[in-house]
C-alpha cells in the first residue's frame, strides 16, 4: 500500500512542494512530502508556485525545502519525481528504491514536467496545470 509518498524535483520549492500541496488535498489520509536533489534548503514555495496554489485553494504555507537523502528515500512508499532524468539520478543514487520511482505525468504518456523557476508566469501556470492534472490522475489510482 502507497501511504508515504514523495514528490521530488531539484530545488524543492516549485513543482514537488506544489504537487505535495495537490495530493494532500486529494489524499488527506496519506502522509505525503517533498524533497529537492539540489535542494534550496528551508526556503519557502517560490512566489509564483505559492500564488497559483493559493488561488486554486490549495495551502502554501510552512514549507521549508528539504535534500533527498537516504532515510527520506527508504521511508517513502512512492517517490514521484517531475522529470525522467530525476528517476534515472534517484535510481542511481538508490538502486534498492527502483521499483517504487516513478514519474507524476506516468499516467499520461510519462511526460515530464518542466522546471518553470526563474521563468515566465505562462511557464509556471504550464507547470502548475501538469501537476494537478497529473496528481489527480496518481489520486485516482492511488483512493
Amino acid at each position: 500500500m502507497f501511504n508515504k509518498i514523495l514528490t521530488v524535483c531539484i530545488g524543492n520549492i516549485c513543482r514537488s512542494p506544489s504537487a505535495e500541496r495537490i495530493l494532500q488535498s486529494l489524499m488527506p489520509s496519506k502522509q505525503i512530502s517533498s524533497a529537492g536533489l539540489g535542494a534550496l534548503v528551508d526556503k519557502g514555495i517560490e512566489e509564483n508556485a505559492a500564488k497559483l496554489l493559493t488561488d486554486n485553494n490549495y495551502n502554501a504555507e510552512n514549507h521549508k525545502a528539504r535534500q533527498v537523502s537516504t532515510e527520506i528515500i527508504t521511508n517513502a512508499d512512492l517517490i514521484l519525481v517531475m522529470e525522467k532524468k530525476h528517476q534515472q539520478v534517484l535510481m542511481q543514487k538508490y538502486p534498492s528504491a527502483s521499483g517504487k520511482i516513478m514519474l507524476l505525468g506516468k499516467w499520461n504518456s510519462d511526460e515530464d514536467i518542466p522546471d518553470p523557476y526563474r521563468k515566465s508566469t505562462e511557464a509556471f501556470e504550464h507547470a502548475y496545470k501538469q501537476i494537478e492534472i497529473n496528481s489527480k490522475a496518481w489520486a485516482q489510482k492511488l483512493t
